[in-house]
């Protein structure tokens, strides 16, 4: 690891640090959701109502949740997406940024670097076991087997859990940083 991985970058976190965090935090209400973006939206387009439905409508959900797409983008508006006059636009309450409670994550992690045999590299190797399985999970669900989509939402949640505990790890003795799931492929078991 590099010293700034490590110690994190000079000068306290940086907004898109804190749109990772705050992004990794909203994954948590994307697995109750079950919800994606309109097949017209993209990451490069802010959502209107011309992107198809009411992003509150949430199949099988029973909720006015927004689906993650929609709260994604109210992270990076910093404010609520509200109907308003028959539009959707993002002139709700604003959503408060408090640098402070922004964990420093390391960039760009990699379980490989981590000392072998470590609890951080242990710990990462579950969460890159884990993210991988629930991709082979979700490609058996697009190649024909729809039953399992709801293995694919249990080990999403159980992915979550497990990303949250290695964010709390330091990324080092002393250090000011902490580690991040690297999302790296796993061979099949």
């Amino acid at each position: 690891m590099t010293s700034t991985e490590q110690d994190g970058a000079a000068g306290g976190p940086d907004r898109r640090t804190a749109l990772q965090l705050a992004a990794t935090a909203a994954v948590s209400g994307v697995l109750a959701t079950g919800a994606g973006a309109p097949a017209s939206a993209s990451a490069s387009t802010e959502p209107s109502a011309a992107d198809g439905p009411p992003p509150a409508v949430q199949a099988e959900s029973g909720t006015d949740e927004l689906a993650h797409y929609y709260r994604f983008w109210e992270i990076v508006q910093g404010r609520r997406l509200v109907k308003t006059h028959g539009y959707w636009a993002f002139d709700g309450p604003p959503i408060p940024f408090d640098p402070s409670g922004v964990h420093r994550l390391v960039e760009n992690p990699d379980t490989q670097r981590l000392e072998e045999g470590s609890a951080a590299r242990k710990a990462s190797e579950r969460c890159d076991r884990a993210y991988s399985e629930m991709l082979r999970t979700l490609n058996r669900v697009f190649d024909g087997h729809p039953e399992q989509l709801r293995l694919a939402q249990k080990q999403m949640e159980a992915l979550g859990k497990q990303a949250r505990a290695l964010m709390r790890m330091p990324s080092a003795p002393g250090a000011k940083t902490f580690l991040a799931p690297a999302f790296q492929l796993t061979e099949d078991r």
